[in-house]
């Protein structure tokens, strides 16, 4: 029987562009997210996101046109997961974020320090993004525990 990280093929160009994203970008996207998200009701939106999370055993925030959005889903999907993806917008570039999506994101990374999507909760609990965070899907996958970790918030 296969390991589920064997039954997966990760992408690593997509794990090579994360670490470079995270180590150059992802300080300008804690500065940006708060000003692209302006005056919002803070309350209001933390109140929003504690709903998402109680609504399924695992809720992925993304974007529908991010490769590592789509990557995160599928691997959840390979897996049989039960998930509820969230889309925030086509993607986080001024425009294709409507304010909604631009609060959330912003409340996130008040909550969470990570502005980034995918923004990847199990169990109520974030684990991060596709391949960093805490400590990421793709890390817990490799390291054999993301079955363990699905099974235990009911997502299995």
């Amino acid at each position: 029987v296969p390991r589920a990280s064997e039954a997966y093929e990760v992408s690593e160009p997509l794990r090579v562009a994360s670490g470079l994203a995270k180590t150059f970008l992802a300080p300008i996207y804690a500065l940006e997210a708060p000003l692209q998200a302006g005056t919002y009701d803070k309350e209001a939106v933390r109140a929003r996101i504690q709903r998402d999370l109680a609504s399924s055993p695992v809720v992925v925030y993304s974007y529908s046109l991010s490769p590592f959005c789509t990557q995160a889903t599928e691997l959840l999907d390979s897996l049989g997961a039960r998930y509820q993806a969230i889309e925030l917008a086509p993607e986080w570039l001024p425009g294709m974020l409507p304010p909604d999506g631009a609060a959330v994101r912003a409340e996130l990374g008040a909550m969470t320090g990570q502005t980034s999507m995918p923004h990847i909760f199990i169990g109520g609990k974030s684990i991060g993004g596709l391949y960093s965070g805490s400590p990421g899907l793709v890390p817990l996958l490799e390291s054999g525990e993301l079955p363990a970790k699905l099974k235990a918030a009911g997502a299995l």
